[in-house]
């Protein structure tokens, strides 16, 4: 497993595919942890690219939310859903 924590403010494509950069190219059979809990602000095309760079081009086999603002999530789910992924989207609320 991988983990990544984003931000608390993740405002562009280019501060996403920055926070991956790190990250293998090939994802293939691993899960990213994406922990969202510092997220204060998020905008569509941030979360997008985070979607769009770990499920669609590394091919990772999982992608796992854990909290984060309500809409952060919900933008991710739509992604995935918009890039045939959604199956492969993990969405948690880490409680307490």
């Amino acid at each position: 497993m991988v983990r990544v924590k984003m931000p608390d403010h993740a405002g562009s494509r280019d501060q996403a595919k920055d926070l991956l950069s790190p990250l293998p190219s090939d994802l293939t059979g691993t899960t990213v942890a994406l922990d969202c809990s510092a997220v204060v602000v998020s905008t569509p095309s941030y979360l997008d690219e985070i979607v769009k760079q770990v499920l669609e081009q590394r091919h990772a086999k999982t992608l796992e939310v854990s909290s984060g603002p309500q809409r952060a999530r919900e933008l991710l789910k739509r992604s995935a859903e918009n890039r045939g992924v959604l199956d492969r989207l993990q969405v948690s609320v880490r409680l307490g």
